[in-house]
């Protein structure tokens, strides 16, 4: 256990932005020009307008605001601030991190109707925040453009950005957030400001890696490239029973050694049979390239097993053709999932042996649990190492070979400590430096529970904080911003 470094703990966080709402009627002192945009439980949509992806730790909203323009948001926003309410802007819906639940009785600013994306003359992309990962693929890709963007098509597109963006394509791009040009946002008083490299180009360094601490962004211009092999990608799913752990895991150590080709990316799932409980494990191989060089990586796996399909498809199509199961999965909203995860240098095979057969355990004595994973991305790393460390707030440049999530679902809450305490104890064995490969503790914002020092998600030098700390006091003094892994107003306080 870390029980000495995870001491940052939920209730100050609700000290830091915690606010009482006033009480949940339509319309209720709403300014009038956007009073039929602000909704109370008794709306028939209520429900499906406020859902997210999970209900572990989950905020709770007696009102939901859908801005149809940027100056309805800036007069919500001026409203909302002035009157003590409590707020979350939501996109795709799918940050889970448990320092969500400080945020109770809030208004929901949905941002659904910002929902566009536009591809310029010069081959850069305008999003708006409401777009998700699978419509920015499909105006991207048929334009024969590429970039990185996250592994499941659900999620919002803003939201991912803003705490680094990972994905299949890091290796040749960078980051979905390294490819961020400027954006245009609302600050908690209504300005609605922009950022870039010549206009606010410190904030738009915390955009990229930090940038759900400092505003709402309303849209955003990102930079696209020339679509790799003509757009097709290989793509093989090869299926292996859990005693073919150490076998699987070496092929992919060897490959991380000295570094992971840049056009590689191999996702992997660990997960119990819904039917026997036994652990099995579903290893996917994405590579831009020709078939055969993708064949090659391929035929390391495939000589341990032949259960595998392989296919060239077009990257608009990848998300429904790789790990498909995996992928249906992540688009179920409205579940309990809580996650811990951590990144590490390479795969600790004896340690993730320890962690499969306390998942076959886990699933057996308790099969309301047998929907939990362990989730392994492992992707090229060449365009994130390739740019200066500090390039933008995210600080995992040289620290993010394997993102490894332990990740539980569950529909009977029976079943909820006893998988909560697996995945917890798994991320603090991994989190050890001896197993991690790292001496201090890596977490990818994006995938952090909450309970990890500010340190881990934002990186521990010292610059870093004193720069994130005056970006917050700068354009989120109050804190109004401070429900997902704030950063602090105070120095003193980094963790």
């Amino acid at each position: 256990m870390l029980d000495s470094m995870f001491f940052r703990l939920l209730p100050a966080l609700a000290l830091l932005g915690g606010r009482a709402s006033s009480a949940p009627v339509d319309g209720y002192n709403w300014p009038p020009s956007i009073a039929g945009e602000a909704h109370g439980p008794s709306w028939p949509q209520f429900a499906n307008a406020t859902l997210r992806w999970s209900t572990y730790a989950a905020p709770t909203f007696n009102e939901v605001f859908i801005p149809q323009t940027e100056e309805d948001l800036s007069t919500a926003l001026r409203y909302l601030s002035s009157s003590n309410k409590t707020w979350l802007a939501q996109s795709g819906g799918h940050g889970y991190s448990a320092t969500l639940q400080t945020i109770q009785n809030a208004v929901l600013i949905n941002m659904e109707s910002f929902d566009y994306v536009k591809v310029n003359p010069n081959m850069t992309v305008t999003v708006g925040t409401g777009v998700k990962f699978d419509e920015l693929i499909s105006v991207v890709g048929n334009a024969g453009r590429e970039l990185t963007v996250g592994f499941c098509p659900g999620v919002g597109a803003m939201g991912a950005t803003l705490g680094g963006g990972l994905g299949r394509l890091e290796g040749l791009h960078g980051l979905t957030s390294d490819a961020l040009l400027s954006v245009r946002m609302a600050l908690w008083n209504g300005t609605i400001i922009e950022a870039s490299e010549t206009v606010n180009p410190d904030l738009l360094w915390g955009l990229r890696g930090a940038g759900q601490n400092f505003g709402i962004v309303i849209e955003a211009l990102f930079q696209t490239y020339p679509a790799t092999n003509g757009g097709l990608q290989y793509s093989s799913d090869l299926i292996f029973s859990a005693d073919k752990l150490e076998a699987v895991m070496n092929v992919t150590n060897s490959l991380l050694t000295p570094q992971l080709d840049p056009a590689l990316a191999i996702a992997t799932s660990i997960s119990p049979d819904p039917t026997t409980f036994k652990p099995a494990i579903t290893v996917n191989i994405v590579y831009p390239g020709p078939l055969e060089k993708g064949q090659a990586f391929r035929k390391l796996y495939s000589a341990i097993s032949s259960n595998y399909t392989e296919q060239m498809v077009p990257w608009t199509n990848l998300t429904s053709v790789a790990l498909p199961a995996v992928e249906a999965g992540t688009l179920i909203k409205g579940n309990p999932h809580d996650q811990y995860s951590v990144l590490t240098k390479n795969l600790p095979v004896a340690n993730l042996r320890e962690a499969v057969d306390a998942l076959g355990t886990l699933a057996q004595q308790y099969p309301g649990a047998n929907e939990s994973t362990i989730f392994i991305e492992t992707f090229g790393q060449k365009a994130l190492s390739d740019l200066p460390a500090n390039y933008s707030a995210f600080p995992h440049r040289d620290t993010f070979r394997n993102a490894i999530v332990f990740s539980v679902t569950y529909s009977d809450a029976a079943v909820a400590s006893a998988a909560n305490s697996w995945a917890m104890s798994m991320r603090d064995k991994f989190a050890q430096s001896e197993v991690s490969g790292y001496d201090k503790l890596q977490i990818y914002q994006n995938y952090a529970h909450g309970d990890e020092p500010l340190s881990a998600l934002y990186g521990y030098e010292e610059w870093r904080h004193e720069r994130l700390t005056a970006l917050k006091n700068s354009y989120d003094p109050h804190g109004f911003f401070n429900g997902f892994h704030a950063v602090p107003n105070k120095l003193s306080d980094w963790s």
